[in-house]
């Protein structure tokens, strides 16, 4: 068995997964949301498995020509796991076992591929912030998911082997500047956020409520490409999404 790591509380954690290797990620004391990240890392070889999306999908001999330089500069930016494009894709708020999460060019990046929870998760709320917090009426400094994501990758990206690739090494450190700062929408494992309805026409609100899940439930996420998967055990203590205690959550990188 490998190693089990832990998300520290109210911290992040990062790791390298592998195409065909998968990942537990672990609610160990029942009550802890777990903001995840998925981010494509380079490839050495372009093959016919190659899953990452194409500059010109569906290209006809005159199409590339009519793309922008200025579209082209965007769409070649790093793939990251998109909540948006994984909703439009599976036709659902929230994916289920069998479901494959894709990136923000509609390109596999993992698959659901076991969850022993009861399967609530969240892919509407965007990972907390200072701003958030400050919303909320925290004074001074309060941890978030925003800054853990940066920080989680920084720390892989200095503490990388000798052996991994120096193309890997250099795109971790380049994630932040290639997204502006701004950090992707997470899949929120273990999020209790309920879609509610008022009124004849269905007016829709959410509501964060504590997460319904037990001690040791976990998710297996298999990686459809090689990845760096970025895990926050959300610090927020204000609203009742972590019980108001949050602690620490654990992860274990299988095959």
């Amino acid at each position: 068995m490998s190693d089990i790591h832990t998300v520290p509380a109210r911290r992040g954690a990062a790791t390298l997964v592998n195409a065909g290797q998968k990942i537990k990620i672990i609610n160990t004391h029942g009550n802890q949301v777990v903001d995840t990240w998925a981010f494509a890392l380079p490839t050495s070889t372009v093959s016919t498995t190659d899953v990452a999306a194409p500059l010109y999908p569906n290209a006809t001999a005159e199409s590339p020509s009519k793309y922008t330089e200025i579209a082209n500069t965007a769409a070649s930016a790093p793939e990251y796991m998109s909540m948006c494009h994984t909703r439009a894709s599976n036709l659902k708020l929230t994916p289920a076992v069998g479901d494959v999460l894709v990136s923000q060019k509609r390109a596999p990046m993992v698959k659901l591929v076991e969850d022993t929870s009861p399967g609530v998760h969240d892919t509407l709320i965007a990972a907390c912030d200072r701003w958030r917090y400050s919303e909320l009426g925290v004074k001074g400094y309060h941890e978030s998911c925003t800054d853990n994501c940066w920080d989680a990758l920084h720390s892989l990206s200095t503490t990388l082997p000798s052996s991994t690739s120096s193309d890997v090494s250099e795109s971790l450190k380049g994630l932040q500047a290639s997204f502006g700062g701004r950090v992707p929408d997470p899949f929120n494992l273990f999020m209790n956020i309920p879609v509610t309805k008022e009124g004849e026409y269905a007016k829709r609100g959410v509501s964060f409520e504590e997460p319904v899940t037990k001690k040791g439930d976990y998710v297996v996420l298999e990686a459809c490409r090689d990845v760096v998967v970025v895990m926050s055990a959300c610090p927020q203590d204000v609203l009742s999404i972590n019980g108001k205690n949050p602690v620490d959550a654990h992860f274990q990188v299988l095959g």
